[in-house]
């Protein structure tokens, strides 16, 4: 039997994946991701400078290659404040990107083209563009840096070495060993950590879909209910008129009075229902429901369900320190705890336990009986499903959950669970016998 998740009251929502408002923006944990890896560019090439000034065989336009450096810092900065003015758009990762191409280049220009080991830092920008962004900026990225490849092969500032041709070997290979692990560290963490918020973001999509299908299917089944009992209620309005008349035409009549006077019951029981639910769908949504403790408004709620289930013995044990916590007196809620206890009846209707409870944490309803268990009722053709959907789909809405368990000893355990804070104390127990007929 499945189990259905609990969502916060507060948002009324499923939790977000963090993404900015806007339709086309980025994730702001992806952002988050492109800021710290063009911060460690950055700081990789200022601890490439000074390793190479460090270096006297290499002599470097430092002047040229610093203000570069710095132009770059300031770019990533400029990143940061639009990320915090909330422009996360495409368009706008992309330019920062090409900036970033073309200082790697400039830097490698004035440093021996491509010759440079540290030429290959120019598919980092390429890298994050394709994992970031559209398709068409991808191959855009792509043509960009080939390009600038290709110009660097012919246009470059010539590097100055007063090395053998060994040590100028040597030192070339050195640094393409740093560029490999510099480029491939940093791919590997920024791709990784993307690859995360992109199946969080996936999970959050398939949960969303999921809800809208669920909805789909739950509206189309109010709708039904709504037409059927807007068809019911003529019919229970004539059969209500018949039945008074027969109850005054065989009012002495011992043997059909009683039979009668309780076909009226159930009939003005009937029509109560479909009163109410005329009532609450003409109620505007924006109106408050009215609130009452929750305990009072659990007992009301059963003695109701006894009069359609007179031969079900009910015990009911209240944990918590009176008067409940206020809760809103919303219909959705009482069908909810209605078709778990109908559901108990018709497994135990000798043995069915209510409990409820409130704490710090919020409320607990729990709805036990001694039937066959979770497995049994899985198979039965009838029962234990459209209305254990609506009931789950009901309390998603008003912010709790419904938990079905095996009970110990034999049975199910019905958990309802509302995130309402309040306190608790002691404890009371109370017992509820069918009404006398």
């Amino acid at each position: 039997m499945p189990k259905f998740a609990r969502f916060p009251v507060d948002t009324g929502a499923r939790p977000g994946n963090g993404a900015p408002s806007g339709a086309s923006d980025l994730p702001r944990p992806a952002l988050r991701r492109l800021f710290a890896a063009r911060i460690l560019l950055v700081t990789g090439e200022g601890l490439a400078l000074a390793l190479t000034a460090g270096l006297a065989p290499i002599q470097l336009p430092m002047t040229a290659m610093l203000a570069l450096l710095g132009l770059h810092a300031l770019l990533v900065l400029l990143q940061a404040r639009a990320i915090a003015a909330g422009d996360a758009s495409p368009q706008g990762v992309f330019v920062h990107l090409l900036g970033d191409a073309g200082i790697i280049a400039a830097l490698v220009y004035f440093s021996g083209g491509y010759a440079n080991p540290f030429i290959s830092l120019l598919l980092l920008p390429l890298v994050l563009t394709a994992a970031l962004l559209p398709a068409g900026l991808a191959w855009a990225m792509t043509a960009v840096v080939a390009l600038l490849y290709t110009l660097l092969m012919t246009h470059y500032h010539p590097l100055r070495l007063d090395m053998t041709d060994r040590e100028a070997s040597n030192l070339h290979l050195t640094g393409m060993w740093l560029s490999f692990l510099f480029t491939a560290a940093l791919v590997a963490a920024f791709v990784v950590r993307l690859r995360a918020d992109l199946r969080a973001r996936d999970r959050a999509l398939a949960e969303a879909r999921e809800a809208a299908l669920r909805d789909e299917q739950l509206f189309a089944l109010g709708m039904q209910a709504a037409a059927a009992a807007h068809d019911l209620a003529t019919p229970l309005s004539t059969l209500g008129l018949e039945l008074e008349t027969l109850r005054s035409e065989y009012a002495n009549d011992e043997e059909l009075a009683p039979i009668l006077a309780v076909m009226t019951g159930q009939s003005a029981r009937m029509r109560a229902v479909l009163d109410r639910l005329r009532a609450f769908a003409a109620r505007a949504r924006t109106e408050p429901l009215p609130r009452r403790p929750v305990d009072a408004w659990l007992a009301e709620l059963v003695e109701h369900w006894q009069l359609m289930r007179p031969q079900t013995r009910v015990s009911i044990r209240v944990s918590g320190h009176p008067p409940g916590p206020a809760i809103a007196d919303d219909p959705l809620l009482a069908s909810c705890l209605i078709t778990l206890l109908n559901n108990a009846a018709d497994c135990s209707p000798e043995a069915v336990a209510l409990e409820l409870a409130w704490s710090d944490g919020g409320i607990d309803f729990r709805v036990l009986d001694r039937g066959p268990g979770l497995e049994a009722q899985a198979a039965k053709e009838e029962g234990w499903g459209v209305g254990l959907q609506l009931a789950a789909a009901a309390l998603d809405r008003l912010g709790g959950g419904l938990e079905l368990s095996p009970r110990p000893g034999g049975g199910t355990e019905a958990h309802v669970h509302l995130h309402i804070g309040v306190d608790a104390t002691n404890t009371r127990t109370t017992s509820r016998q069918p009404p006398a007929s």
